[in-house]
């Protein structure tokens, strides 16, 4: 099939709703995977706590991450990340969540890939902006996610970094950044709610060791390898790609790559808690492999992308075998 069938074909979007939903249907009922355990939060139990009932907690998680889809569709459109209309972010994203089991049930992670693309709206239309209220507001919604999940504050760096590649670093944005992150706190402490000792949940505490062996026989292990190949060749290309494209598409896609990598190497340092970082790493690379296959329709472009989906497909049907 012509790889240019699958960019703009409205059967992409059905096609990918229909082998996802289905995939959490098989993984439901025959893999065999450990549920992801988040720390508690600074005032309320993570997100796996949330649904004591599985087929709410398959059905909420199947919703949210069809959302997430569609908000890399959404700014694809809105900010031209990828210079065409394209289908290719929402079936990557989708392709990417199904292949790890433990991503099937709600999570931090996912809501924290879901919450993070929803800030990029923002993050993107600060572009040369001089106002401090785009700032303001992203700081404040990841100071508000801490509150069940304190792992959101590791990518406030990464956004200050971003400030900068958007040409947003001023006075006024990081003024702005500050009062955000700080708002909440402040009147959770200030009417008693919360305790100043909870801020110590905001402090990272990596318990990072080599292992002794790397776990070959984990299909687990191979997507995540897989998808750190595909962000990396995808972003290098990418970086080649947008070299004589204007500034604010440079920019964008930058911050993309930027996010990829800090993901991957947040799942590195914290690997024992890869489910928090994976999700956010998948969207990046969704973004990522969108950008190379949309912009590269000739004959190898076809072949690796079939490739691709070969690879993915196989790893899940690893999943499902017995141990």
């Amino acid at each position: 099939m012509n790889l240019k069938s699958f960019i703009n074909n409205k059967y992409t979007l059905v096609g990918s709703i229909v082998f996802y939903l289905t995939g959490v249907y098989l993984t439901s009922r025959f893999a065999t995977y450990l549920p992801c355990e988040g720390s508690p939060g600074i005032l309320f139990p993570s997100a796996e706590r949330w649904l004591s009932s599985s087929l709410s907690n398959h059905s909420v998680n199947s919703i949210l991450i069809l959302s997430g889809g569609i908000l890399l569709l959404r700014i694809n459109n809105l900010f031209s990340l990828i210079q065409k209309h394209t289908l290719l972010p929402f079936l990557f994203f989708l392709l990417l969540e199904v292949c790890s089991p433990s991503l099937s049930l709600l999570c931090n992670g996912n809501i924290m890939a879901v919450v993070l693309t929803t800030i990029l709206f923002s993050f993107f239309s600060a572009y040369q902006q001089e106002r401090a209220q785009p700032a303001f507001l992203m700081m404040g919604i990841i100071s508000l996610c801490t509150l069940f999940c304190p792992e959101f504050a590791y990518y406030i760096p990464l956004f200050i970094i971003g400030f900068a590649q958007i040409r947003y670093f001023t006075l006024k944005s990081l003024l702005g950044a500050f009062i955000g992150f700080a708002t909440p706190f402040w009147i959770l402490i200030g009417i008693g709610i919360m305790p100043f000792s909870g801020l110590s949940a905001l402090i990272p505490d990596f318990t990072f060791h080599i292992p002794e062996t790397l776990p070959f026989n984990d299909p687990q292990f191979w997507t995540i390898v897989l998808t750190a190949l595909l962000g990396l060749f995808s972003g290098t290309t990418t970086l080649y790609t947008t070299f004589n494209e204007k500034r604010q598409t440079r920019a964008y896609n930058g911050f993309i790559n930027l996010l990829s990598v800090y993901s991957a190497i947040l799942l590195i340092i914290d690997y024992r808690n890869y489910t928090l970082y994976l999700p956010v790493l998948n969207m990046a690379v969704a973004m990522q492999a969108a950008f190379f296959f949309t912009n590269n329709t000739k004959k190898y472009g076809v072949v690796l992308f079939y490739l691709i989906l070969t690879l993915y497909t196989g790893l899940f049907v690893w999943n499902l075998l017995p141990v």
